[in-house]
């Protein structure tokens, strides 16, 4: 299952203010300027060294490709960390800007900017800031000394040296030992530390920072745990309801957030050097330790539901209006960007944070959601009000073999005598007995779900869920991907946040399925609720895929969300062993999703919720058959085909093996109540012996060298298929 994929985030307008500089180039007219304006980096006159430092940053954040790799030819990443050590702010905020804003784009020049020493050109930095910080906190003599806009240089440039260690640790490996060995943590841990005097995108863009070097960072996190109080420092942002009198409701919940994302990462080595230290002891961990972060986990997880209680619709709609509405002119060439473009970039930011709340929330549901005791309770539960198959009670009402035998040779001659003795036991079972039983039950159900009720899983339930469910509805941005640029990228992040937020949805899922299964079994009315909730924004994304000649943009995006919304589907279904209420148009409507699918991994999704639901029974022979024909004819014999003409090559042998595996299980007995008038009556079995062949031939188109895990799928698929017919054909013998 895993963890959430980690949200990166996008580069965007600076909320401190950008620093411009009038008359700065924002294009060239040939290669021949390139040079020149390099040259002027390292001119004596400061003034060149801004122009060609901000010239340089517009440049490279430009559109033409062309002039980004001219630059980029001409060693412009080298010139631009050198300057790093200028001794005027305004050089320093052009050029770490610069840098940050190209590493957040081009994955290459990111590469390139950590091969350049950039992270002892920041370190040599860090001194001057730490200090000039200081000053502006306890506004001293060094603070009063910068005046306003030295102070906004420093806090500009902290900005952007830490959002661009951020994106170089996200995006180039090699890069998160380097920035241990910087030694950084004391410099942004005291950030939260006065959280209420500094910008709070400044302490967001430290948190960030955090958040991504403690990310399966063991030495970071050890660090981090053994710097002094940091750790308190972190628990008082996350339980402090407001930063400071000027900081807004939704600053002070993502610096909150952040502040608890990074003691998420910090638990697994806080909790393991407990246990360490407890072992030394000889004792276990203190109730009252453990109590400290598993109460740190619902409180971050209160502040997650707070911040994603978010109206995916009306931000949506205002969202397109800003971008319509932006002026035509040139952002870059312009002095300030527009308010419509700041307006749009902050509700962007604010998509990102929401989108990191749904990972965040994913990770602690799946490191910690259905805990063993929450599992235990629940399956006991199912079965104390389950009546067993066989009429045996427990496993401790079951004597040895040899008690057995011993019972049967003392009673073999008095059977009458032991059926009068069940007939005095029945009679003595009386109404009260019975409502006696069902009031055990009934207590047993109510201390299950009042155990659910207060652990992270009735947390996640009652509070996270839905939210999920309302982000996870597709908005009127998802058909504007091909009208402009701007509209695209309005489209893209709003189809993000539904991709999001049904990933994490998922995860909960994963996680009931695999360790609370019971969970369930006992509340069919969520799951029924769920499934048509995910059937109606399949409707939609279908609906809309399904469109005469709808834009490529347009459809890349409602497949990107359908998938993640038929991975939930597959997930319910299998986790509820397919009883899930799904009417025939519903099946037609799951069909046409995996005949339609543009690639492989979403039609073996719709093969698995299809073959889930065609095991439901009795009473659904009709869908049994339509799903099983289906499967037969039209995924398994037809990808066959395809691969056995000449020259013909078959790429879908995941479906194929995913279907098989399903049928298997489908029509293993022939007591199902489908089995006889499909299986046997639309001849099954001759169908499958004729695909045993071509079986072994797809399987041979799979390059075991190259795909292992896929080509043992494929002949394990072969070998249980024979298997099958073997068993089917002597099943009703």
């Amino acid at each position: 299952m895993g963890k959430a994929q980690k949200r990166t985030f996008k580069s965007r307008t600076n909320p401190l203010g950008t620093a411009t500089v009038p008359g700065a180039a924002t294009a060239v007219e040939s290669k021949d300027d390139v040079p020149v304006l390099l040259k002027k980096l390292s001119s004596s006159d400061a003034s060149d060294r801004v122009w060609a430092a901000a010239s340089a940053s517009n440049l490279l954040m430009s559109d033409d490709e062309t002039v980004r790799r001219m630059l980029l030819s001409n060693n412009v990443i080298s010139a631009l960390v050198e300057r790093l050590s200028d001794s005027v702010p305004d050089v320093v905020v052009q050029v770490s800007g610069a840098l940050y804003n190209l590493a957040a784009v081009d994955h290459g020049a990111a590469v390139e900017i950590s091969r350049r020493n950039i992270y002892g050109a920041i370190q040599s930095l860090i001194p001057r800031l730490a200090t000039s910080i200081d000053g502006i906190i306890k506004n001293n003599e060094e603070g009063q000394r910068l005046g306003d806009d030295g102070r906004k240089m420093v806090l500009l440039t902290t900005d952007n040296m830490l959002s661009l260690l951020r994106v170089l640790c996200e995006t180039v490996p090699a890069s998160v030992k380097q920035v241990n060995d910087m030694a950084l943590i004391p410099f942004v841990i005291s950030f939260f530390k006065v959280a209420d005097r500094l910008p709070p995108s400044l302490v967001q863009t430290a948190g960030q920072f955090l958040h991504t070097l403690t990310d399966e960072n063991t030495a970071a996190k050890r660090t981090l745990l053994g710097h002094g109080d940091a750790v308190n420092v972190l628990f008082n942002v996350v339980k402090a309801q407001q930063l400071g009198a000027e900081t807004s409701a939704d600053d002070t919940a993502v610096v909150r957030m952040l502040a608890g994302a990074v003691l998420m990462n910090l638990k697994d080595v806080a909790i393991e050097q407990l246990e360490t230290e407890a072992d030394k002891r000889g004792a276990d961990v203190s109730a009252e330790d453990a109590q400290v972060w598993d109460n740190m986990t619902r409180a971050v997880l209160e502040i997650v539901s707070g911040f994603i209680s978010f109206d995916p619709h009306e931000a949506a709609a205002r969202a397109l209006h800003l971008a319509e509405t932006i002026p035509v002119a040139d952002v870059i060439a312009a002095p300030e960007a527009s308010k419509q473009e700041m307006e749009l970039d902050r509700l962007g930011a604010r998509m990102d944070y929401i989108q990191m709340a749904l990972e965040l929330a994913a990770n602690i549901f799946t490191d910690e959601g259905a805990s063993a005791e929450d599992a235990e309770k629940a399956e006991s539960e199912s079965e104390d009000t389950a009546e067993p198959a066989d009429g045996n009670g427990s496993d401790d009402d079951m004597g040895n073999d040899e008690d057995e035998e011993d019972d049967d040779a003392e009673h073999e001659d008095d059977g009458d005598e032991g059926e009068a003795d069940l007939e005095d036991r029945d009679a003595d079972f009386d109404a009260d007995d019975m409502n006696d039983v069902l009031c055990d039950e009934g207590a047993a159900k109510k201390e299950t779900e009042e155990a659910v009720r207060q652990s992270v899983l009735g947390v996640f339930i009652d509070a996270i869920v839905p939210s999920l469910l309302r982000l996870a509805e597709p908005t009127v941005a998802m058909t504007c991907a091909a009208e402009s640029a701007r509209l695209a990228s309005v489209a893209e992040d709003f189809a993000a946040l539904n991709e999001r937020a049904l990933g994490c949805f998922n995860n909960f899922l994963l996680v009931i399925e695999e360790s609370l299964k019971a969970w369930f079994r006992m509340h069919a009315d969520r799951v029924d609720a769920w499934w048509r909730f995910l059937i109606g924004v399949a409707e939609r994304l279908v609906g809309s895929a399904a469109d005469a000649d709808p834009a490529a943009a347009d459809r890349r995006l409602r497949y990107m969300v359908l998938d993640r919304a038929i991975g939930c589907m597959w997930t319910l279904a299998r986790g509820v062993g397919g009883e899930v209420p799904a009417t025939p148009d519903q099946i037609e409507g799951l069909i046409f999703v995996c005949s339609t699918a543009p690639d492989h991994a979403l039609r073996v999704k719709a093969v698995g919720v299809l073959g889930n639901i065609a095991r439901r029974q009795p009473g659904h022979v009709d869908a049994n058959r339509r799903i099983g024909l289906f499967l037969v004819d039209h995924v398994i014999a037809a990808s066959l085909q395809a691969n056995a003409q000449p020259g013909g090559t078959c790429a879908a042998v995941e479906p194929v093996a995913e279907a098989l595996d399903l049928l298997f299980d489908i029509y293993g007995d022939m007591a199902y109540d489908y089995d006889e008038p499909v299986f046997v009556r639309e001849k099954l079995l001759p169908r499958l012996r004729q695909m045993l062949a071509p079986m072994r031939s797809l399987c041979k188109t799979v390059d075991r060298r190259k795909h292992r895990s896929l080509r043992d799928r494929c002949d394990l698929a072969t070998q249980n298929l024979r298997a099958f017919i073997e068993y089917k054909a002597t099943e009703r013998k």
